[in-house]
């Protein structure tokens, strides 16, 4: 199940969506201008997590509380659902004794007061594995173009784990009209690199954490401007077929970047690219937008071939399962990342 939504007893899918389904056909359509509260209830996330002790049973038959090092209890987290009745599925993990449990009504209810003051518009939410995790993309702006004559829309996406090891996190994804790629960006304080939102579960989704949050959104537009910058840069500057092999090549397999200095004209690093490093090529100069003025042979054309393939590409040829998941907030919208700081770099020194 490529898609790695939470699928209920009758078959449906725990999502929502605005305007056009999703590729997998799951989910409920939405009125984006309903308010984030009423998504959340129609996606079947007004549910709650609560902390459980973790007890281990001894040889002798005894259970005894699981303890950390300092002496805190370990908990297993568990989905109540207000019916007083619990299965498998309702138990999501051991969490430590600092974990602090962020409940869905909170996330939809900060993002309520943006809906209701006009600042955003609801466009699709849901669960992935299992319930774990909790996602909702907003619309927040008007279109606008990355460079001319190529629009992208602005979203904002929002995540939030109910499982050890994640946070709460917000990024500014805009997705690219003429291939509908999603280029995920942490939104901070200074830069592109500034870090974001992130909230640890080490601490209450109170007052002061959501005014920072609210800071941070408000970072966004200057934020597309920096984007957009880097865009102009990017579909400036030309890359050359053997700049482009090895820009896949330190993004998909960079053990072959020893054997790019050896490369020659009967040894080029292409010959051995694997099916997926040919898939990006292939991306790069085939797929929707390839051929626009500002992509066409240059570096953002290369960054938007990786993002192409991750958002699109993986579905086709892998049993990956968490497609989603990767493309938003997994191992694909690290790549994306990297893959616009790596484009940036080449473009730099060209």
């Amino acid at each position: 199940m490529a898609h790695e939504l939470e699928i209920n007893a009758d078959g449906s899918a725990n999502m929502i969506w605005a305007d056009t389904p999703c590729w997998h056909g799951l989910g409920t359509e939405m009125d984006p201008k309903k308010g984030a509260v009423e998504w959340m209830k129609a996606a079947n996330l007004d549910w709650d997590v609560v902390k459980q002790p973790m007890f281990a049973s001894l040889p002798n038959g005894e259970n005894i509380n699981v303890l950390g090092k300092n002496g805190g209890e370990y908990s297993v987290l568990v989905r109540d659902k207000g019916k007083n009745t619990f299965d498998q599925d309702d138990v999501f993990g051991p969490v430590g004794p600092e974990w602090v449990p962020v409940q869905n009504s909170e996330v939809f209810q900060f993002m309520e007061r943006f809906c209701k003051a006009g600042k955003m518009q609801m466009e699709t939410c849901g669960a992935l594995k299992g319930g774990t995790e909790i996602w909702a993309l907003a619309k927040f702006r008007d279109d606008f173009d990355i460079i001319p004559g190529d629009p992208m829309k602005g979203y904002l996406l929002f995540h939030s784990a109910h499982v050890w090891g994640k946070g709460n996190q917000v990024r500014l994804t805009p997705i690219r009209v003429v291939c509908n790629n999603t280029l995920t960006m942490a939104i901070g304080s200074s830069g592109r690199k500034a870090g974001g939102f992130r909230m640890p579960h080490t601490k209450a989704f109170d007052s002061e954490v959501q005014a920072s949050a609210e800071m941070a959104l408000g970072l966004a537009d200057e934020q597309i401007k920096q984007l957009q910058e880097a865009a102009a840069i990017l579909s400036k500057t030309k890359a050359t077929p053997e700049k482009v092999h090895e820009f896949i090549a330190k993004l998909y397999q960079p053990k072959l970047i020893p054997d790019m200095l050896a490369a020659n004209d009967t040894n080029p690093i292409h010959t051995s690219f694997s099916p997926s490093s040919e898939n990006v090529w292939e991306a790069i100069n085939r797929a929707p937008g390839h051929d626009l003025k500002g992509s066409k042979g240059t570096w953002w054309g290369a960054f938007n071939g990786v993002t192409y393939h991750e958002d699109h590409m993986r579905i086709s040829y892998t049993d990956q399962s968490n497609v989603l998941g990767s493309t938003w907030f997994g191992a694909g919208a690290r790549r994306k990342d990297a893959a616009l700081d790596l484009a940036m770099e080449y473009a730099e020194v060209a």
